[in-house]
């Protein structure tokens, strides 16, 4: 996790631990999955819309999944990127289940 353009706090590497991180580490259960967040305060001291996280997740033997999200705040910025972060891990796990079952018979699938 980096903050570009501010300051990475311990209340906002907590808050994005919190409310990024930990509801996806469901998902995934490789240790090898990398997750990279970056915290970006795009104008600076200009305020406006300018809040922005951005998310890379690493999986094996999947696609690197990249999120971005841009807000007011970058708790808002946080929460809709693990809104929609989350939902694309759970689709293309779920996507990756469904393939490897199609072979065997019904009894046998999961």
């Amino acid at each position: 996790m980096r903050g570009v353009h501010l300051t990475l706090t311990d209340s906002l590497r907590d808050y994005a631990t919190q409310h990024l991180v930990d509801p996806i580490a469901k998902y995934i259960d490789d240790e090898a999955t990398e997750v990279d967040i970056a915290l970006v305060d795009i104008n600076g001291p200009k305020g406006g819309v300018d809040q922005e996280c951005r998310v890379t997740v690493r999986m094996p033997g999947f696609a690197a999944t990249h999120i971005t999200e841009t807000a007011e705040t970058m708790f808002q910025a946080i929460d809709a990127t693990r809104d929609r972060l989350e939902n694309t891990i759970k689709r293309t796990v779920e996507k990756r289940r469904e393939q490897s079952s199609q072979g065997l018979p019904q009894d046998v699938r999961f």
